[in-house]
């Protein structure tokens, strides 16, 4: 469970779903809009309103593997975009990162790079997806109000 105020708490459904198994709060200077478990279920991956992703490990033993990294940013005008998906693929463990600045991206955490990007689209990615079995992966194209009332596209 990701926090407003950065702090995040980690519950064991299957043995005391009441206390949070650790806590701790985000290396990630700003608020955190989206949060997922990977695929293995031992650690989970964190998205920020400041376009940042932290990758995070559960056991302290694999904190060494904990990093962070830039994404959905405008390098021609410097505009940054919230992270608001992240998604991983149930069988491969590469993830997919949906933002406010209409892109959407796979990562490999293990490799730590990018594996495909694809060009912006007319408005926000609000959420996505992958199906069940990973054959699929859906998304939503949606005004995600970053920009205000202002911006929203009142024609359609």
């Amino acid at each position: 469970v990701a926090l407003a105020d950065r702090n995040v708490h980690v519950f064991d459904l299957r043995s005391n779903p009441s206390a949070p198994l650790k806590s701790h709060q985000s290396p990630l200077r700003h608020q955190i809009r989206t949060i997922s478990l990977f695929s293995d279920k031992r650690g989970y991956a964190m998205g920020s309103i400041e376009g940042r992703v932290q990758i995070w490990h559960i056991s302290e033993g694999d904190h060494t593997k904990n990093f962070a990294f830039k994404c959905h940013r405008d390098q021609s005008t410097s505009d940054i975009y919230a992270v608001n998906q992240i998604v991983f693929h149930p069988q491969y463990g590469t993830f997919c990162t949906a933002g406010s600045d209409g892109t959407f991206h796979f990562w490999d955490k293990d490799a730590k790079q990018r594996l495909k990007g694809f060009p912006k689209l007319a408005n926000s990615i609000a959420a996505a997806d992958f199906s069940y079995d990973g054959t699929v992966f859906g998304y939503a194209v949606a005004y995600d109000w970053s920009r205000g009332y202002d911006h929203q596209n009142r024609n359609g």
